[in-house]
């Protein structure tokens, strides 16, 4: 006996509906969005000369630039099924993370009486696949009719490849952003999405249909290190807005403090226009028993705070945002593992870009 001897609903089980048609998920008649990998073969977020540049300096930027963290598939269809088919490459295996947010998916549609994207289904599958096929839609037996969905990719894995399979007879078509800007967020494994139940609790993904623009995941967990090689590869990334939030990597020791102005003078060669946000780490449960670590929290607040300040004095738009003022109270009742935040914390961080972003006005387009 196991649970869902008892408990059918956990299983998630819908019809497999016959007689789909299948299409890459980078087929033009899909939206693809959150990388400009686009050409690759699997579904990355760095491209593979990206890969080659920031690999001699840190292979760990390289090497999860191929998760597939806040990518998603934007469309329109009047299909009453939607599938998909997913070749993932390597199996579920963290501790602290659901299997749904490491590897698997879900799906939101539009609710015209919520008048927001709401969540319709998660793909869940045999613990040791590194395939599957799931149904996502609970439409099939529902009047055909136009709906907007948006697909949110594995959070912790490198996609090998991605169908989605709709009705034959159905049409598709891309599902635009309504705002033209594109924000980046570099960071941590928080950033990156641990440990978000699911995908689209992620901050990248909140943020992106709280904004209703296009938000590109630069989360590498544990690497976060801020060379200025990766300050090259955002500054070509056409990014109105770029929110820096690398301190529980970087700010661990000196990295932070010598790696900064390399790192940002980078970028604005690119992109001297772009506006940018640096974070300090949200607080962590350790913080009560790890002196050395409140410390550094402390001194890379201020660094940070005076970096900010001397880069408006050389006419760039960079903001610093404190947070470690984000959570209150019992701060650990915001995490999973006492640091990475838990779905409340990662809704609490991703408003707090919303309102950092929204701080430079109507700049932002």
């Amino acid at each position: 006996m196991n649970v869902f001897t008892f408990d059918p609903n956990m299983t998630g089980n819908l019809p497999f509906p016959t007689g789909l048609l299948w299409r890459s998920a980078k087929d033009p008649c899909f939206g693809l969005y959150g990388t400009d990998a686009k050409e690759e073969a699997g579904y990355y977020r760095l491209t593979a000369s990206e890969r080659d540049l920031i690999r001699p300096v840190n292979d760990g930027e390289a090497w999860f630039g191929e998760h597939s963290s806040g990518i998603c598939v934007r469309f329109e269809t009047d299909s009453s099924a939607i599938n998909v088919r997913v070749k993932l490459r390597e199996k579920f295996g963290m501790t602290n993370m659901t299997q749904i947010g490491q590897c698997g998916m879900d799906l939101y549609v539009f609710d015209e009486r919520a008048g927001e994207f709401v969540l319709h289904e998660v793909a869940r599958y045999e613990f040791d696949a590194t395939e599957y096929e799931v149904p996502l839609s609970h439409f099939l037996n529902s009047p055909r009719s136009p709906r907007k969905y948006i697909l949110y990719l594995p959070l912790y894995m490198a996609v090998e490849s991605l169908e989605i399979g709709l009705d034959g007879d159905a049409f598709v078509r891309p599902l635009p952003f309504e705002k033209g800007i594109r924000v980046g967020i570099y960071g941590t494994s928080i950033v990156h999405g641990c440990a978000a139940s699911r995908p689209g609790l992620a901050p990248a993904a909140r943020l992106s249909r709280a904004l209703g623009a296009e938000v590109l995941n630069f989360g590498f967990s544990g690497v976060a290190f801020m060379e200025r090689e990766m300050g090259e590869i955002l500054g070509k990334r056409r990014l109105g807005c770029l929110i820096v939030d690398t301190e529980p990597n970087a700010g661990v020791d000196e990295r932070l403090r010598d790696n900064c102005a390399p790192f940002l003078d980078r970028f604005f060669k690119f992109d001297p226009t772009a506006k940018v946000v640096l974070y300090s780490r949200v607080p962590f449960a350790l913080d009560f028993y790890d002196g050395y670590r409140a410390r550094m929290a402390e001194y890379y607040r201020d660094f940070l705070r005076k970096t900010a300040a001397d880069y408006r004095k050389k006419g760039y738009a960079v903001r610093f945002a404190d947070g470690f003022k984000l959570f209150r109270g019992n701060i650990g009742e915001y995490s999973t593992d006492g640091i990475h935040p838990n779905d409340v914390g990662m809704l609490m961080l991703a408003r707090s870009y919303r309102r950092e972003i929204a701080k430079f006005g109507g700049e932002l387009k």
